[in-house]
């Protein structure tokens, strides 16, 4: 006997069960392929069995902890809609912090390097703000390359995208390096909740104790790549402001000071080379 076709009402029910209201109508909306006025307006419309049994994939896999982002393959970041894959951090708005204190250093032909890219979102905001400017964007892994290549493309904002592993290989110097580099201690309860242990380890772990052994690294190596008066613009964890102050102040750059995330919590450190 052929079952009844389901209807975007009864899709909703099943899904805000299982999920918190906003995730379970996102994924709805997303995977019947039907907008919001829809759902709420609409309800008795039927859905094809494929986009049900999609809907029904992806409840399970949300209730398994796994991110959205990851399930939609798309998130929001600085107005743009991204592309993401599990091979990079899922943007999340602490990072426009970073976007926000470098965008005033960043004159109208300057060029600028993001160093571990992800996705590309740090780069593509600024491109977006900073359309003639030579916008570098580099990352260890070349999935995230190939990323953010993808990012750039489809949203035709000027990246252009490298393998590399810190500054190894990267030509000439630049006005502006920004990073959202690893900063988590490797023994760091938080990788075992929530949507970081979905998230690639690599970008997230800075090394052991304190987690700041990549930072060190790219603020002194820095200075080589940077012009003269040229900035470096780091994002690190909450508590790490006063560490990594210091770190920028025995590699010899002035003008060292930090910026507050949207919770008013030390999120972003900026130095300038002399």
């Amino acid at each position: 006997m052929t079952s009844l076709p389901e209807t975007i009402g009864a899709c909703a029910v099943r899904a805000r069960r299982q999920l918190p209201r906003f995730e379970a109508d996102l994924l709805v909306c997303a995977a019947l392929n039907v907008g919001n006025a829809t759902l709420w307006a609409f309800p008795e419309r039927t859905v094809c069995q494929a986009l049900a049994a999609r809907l029904g994939c992806w409840i399970q896999r949300r209730a398994g902890g796994e991110p959205v982002a990851y399930i939609l393959r798309r998130h929001g970041f600085w107005g743009l809609d991204l592309e993401i894959t599990p091979a990079a951090l899922i943007p999340r708005p602490d990072t426009e912090t970073l976007v926000e204190a470098a965008l005033p250093l960043i004159a109208k032909n300057a060029r600028v390097l993001d160093l571990g890219t992800g996705s590309g979102n740090v780069a593509l905001a600024i491109a977006s703000e900073r359309p003639q400017a030579e916008l570098v964007a580099t990352d260890i892994d070349r999935h995230c390359v190939e990323l953010c290549q993808r990012n750039a493309e489809r949203l035709k904002l000027p990246v252009a995208a490298h393998v590399a592993d810190c500054f190894e290989g990267i030509d000439g110097t630049f006005n502006v390096v920004v990073s959202n580099p690893p900063y988590v201690a490797a023994d760091d309860e938080h990788l075992q909740r929530g949507d970081l242990r979905f998230e690639p380890r690599r970008a997230l772990i800075g090394g052991a104790d304190t987690g700041l052994g990549f930072i060190a690294r790219l603020i002194g190596e820095a200075p080589a790549h940077l012009n003269p008066g040229g900035w470096l613009c780091v994002e690190h964890g909450h508590r790490q402001g006063v560490d990594v102050r210091g770190l920028y102040r025995a590699g010899g750059f002035v003008q060292v000071r930090s910026f507050a995330d949207i919770e008013e919590r030390c999120r972003v450190t900026i130095g300038q080379r002399p």
